[in-house]
């Protein structure tokens, strides 16, 4: 770490004096001893938390003679067991036969590589990037932010809906999909929705801002932010929406588009809530067949270099089937903010599924220890 501090400072030091860059180098180590059961084992691992994953970057700023400001961004990622793709080897004897896959050792990847230019007129970006509506459902004002969001499958949700059938374990599935937190939960699971796109920033007026992007495949993306103070109260809130480019445009249950929204709000006392709301648009439905919807709510308090949260989501038909699906999760989370970049956090959340005339199903059941250090 040492020798990347220096190598950056002298890199900087020189692009500074030769060529006038701000230039940076950033990152973060975030990882989780993660506690789990899926009503038949209970398993532990180490987790990449991934509402905010391992990485490390570059940032790159130079003011132009025409008044417009080029910027660089590089990304990458390193995770060796992400905590929202864990899932079980099989199923094992009860507390006997561990199901819990070993850590892979995978590179470095590409999160972000992308160019930008600025002006007074907002700022226009070019490459591998986070679309429009990325952020748009987690304005999050709560504390306990680093274990807990709207993204409510981060920790977890690959995990496998387990059914107990008279004391034969199986996958609980709905429409021949096994169903898992995250796919019952509409993707908010903490991955990045970017791909190499063109994007659009407007300028903040009075509180306002906008995006819109153009995703390489036809996927376009708008979006519209608000934050503001009043009387002691800081406000944020977000709408955006985003059209999904399908090639194959007659084909059923296509997923057409996506809503998403958040609201969040914190007085100066250290009390805090927020609201998301998700809607998808399913293109020439089969009988049955209903939009999937995803409502989060939470609500917090904070004090000094401490927080604590809880919430609540309910997530109706996350997988397109005639059969209704659903899923209800809640949760508990703490953390602690050490300074310099640490930041310590608890969580334990539970995942319910049902899925029409099943009985049987499993809850799965979470605990998380997490660390991050950023740079």
């Amino acid at each position: 770490m040492r020798n990347l501090l220096l190598t950056a400072t002298a890199l900087t030091a020189l692009a500074s004096t030769s060529m006038a860059v701000d230039a940076k180098l950033y990152g973060v180590v975030n990882k989780a001893y993660m506690l789990y059961g899926d009503g038949q084992t209970t398993e532990s691992t180490i987790v990449d938390n991934n509402l905010e994953s391992t990485r490390f970057g570059f940032a790159a700023e130079q003011a132009l003679d025409n008044g417009l400001t080029a910027s660089a961004l590089f990304e990458v990622e390193q995770q060796s067991n992400p905590s929202n793709g864990l899932t079980q080897n099989g199923f094992g004897t009860f507390n006997s036969t561990a199901n819990t896959p070993g850590s892979t050792s995978p590179g470095l990847a590409e999160r972000m590589a992308r160019v930008g230019l600025a002006g007074n007129y907002g700022a226009v970006f070019l490459g591998q990037q986070d679309l429009a509506t990325d952020d748009v459902a987690y304005h999050d004002l709560a504390p306990a932010t680093s274990v807990m969001t709207a993204d409510i499958a981060a920790f977890g949700g690959g995990l496998n809906y387990r059914r107990d059938t008279n004391g034969v374990y199986s996958n609980l599935q709905a429409g021949g999909t096994t169903l898992t937190p995250g796919t019952m939960a509409l993707a908010m699971d903490g991955e990045l929705d970017a791909s190499d796109a063109i994007r659009y920033n407007t300028p903040i007026i009075m509180g306002f801002r906008g995006a819109a992007s153009v995703a390489q495949g036809g996927t376009s993306d708008l979006a519209v932010h608000y934050e503001g103070t009043l009387a002691g109260m800081e406000f944020q809130a977000a709408g955006g929406y985003k059209w999904i480019n399908n090639n194959t445009t007659t084909a059923a249950d296509e997923t057409a588009g996506q809503l998403f929204s958040s609201a969040t709000i914190r007085h100066n006392s250290g009390l805090a809530a927020t609201v998301a709301y998700e809607k998808q648009t399913i293109d020439h439905k089969s009988a049955g067949v209903e939009d999937p919807t995803a409502l989060y709510l939470k609500a917090g308090y904070a004090w000094d270099a401490f927080g604590v949260a809880v919430d609540y989501g309910t997530y109706k038909n996350g997988i397109i089937t005639a059969t209704d699906n659903s899923m209800k999760a809640w949760g508990l989370g703490g953390e602690y903010d050490m300074g310099s970049g640490v930041t310590v956090g608890a969580l334990y959340r539970t995942y319910n599924a049902h899925v029409a005339g099943i009985t049987d199903d499993k809850s799965i059941n979470v605990g998380v220890l997490n660390m991050r250090v950023k740079f």
